[in-house]
């Protein structure tokens, strides 16, 4: 399916997170069955990871906001300690997720899309091991979190 940032998309009326469209950062959020294959091109790049949303019913509260992680940890430790805010955020989820940037040739625009699976994967038994991979995943010098279960860690 061919979309631009500046024409309709029926994907983004999918009103499951209440939000319509995207949000700053993103051209299209679109929630699906399977993601997209992972790609690296020039032009056009999919890469696989996570996505925490959060969104409040309280007024003024946050409106339905994604935000992005290339790994699980720090994707439900980020849910987690957000949720913890209970006057801002009343509402979480993390779910497998997908981030594609490619370049459009009809608009002349980079677009950013997020693609949202439907199945919820925080709260779950065992969230406890995820959270203490994570502790062991942060380094003091950098905001990169490193998977203390690949080699060389």
């Amino acid at each position: 399916m061919t979309t631009t940032t500046t024409g309709t998309c029926p994907q983004c009326d999918d009103k499951t997170w209440r939000r319509r469209g995207s949000q700053p950062g993103y051209d299209h959020i679109h929630r699906v069955r399977s993601l997209p294959d992972e790609e690296r091109e020039d032009v056009h790049w999919v890469l696989h990871g996570f996505a925490t949303g959060f969104a409040s019913t309280a007024e003024p509260g946050l409106p339905q906001t994604w935000v992005f992680f290339e790994y699980m940890e720090p994707a439900l430790v980020f849910g987690r300690a957000g949720r913890m805010s209970v006057y801002d955020i009343s509402s979480y989820g993390v779910y497998r997720a997908a981030r594609e940037e490619r370049f459009d040739y009809d608009s002349e625009q980079q677009v950013t899309t997020l693609y949202v699976t439907g199945r919820a994967l925080d709260r779950e038994a065992g969230e406890d091991k995820h959270f203490a991979r994570w502790a062991g995943g942060v380094r003091p010098d950098s905001a990169h979190y490193e998977d203390p279960g690949q080699a060389g860690h």
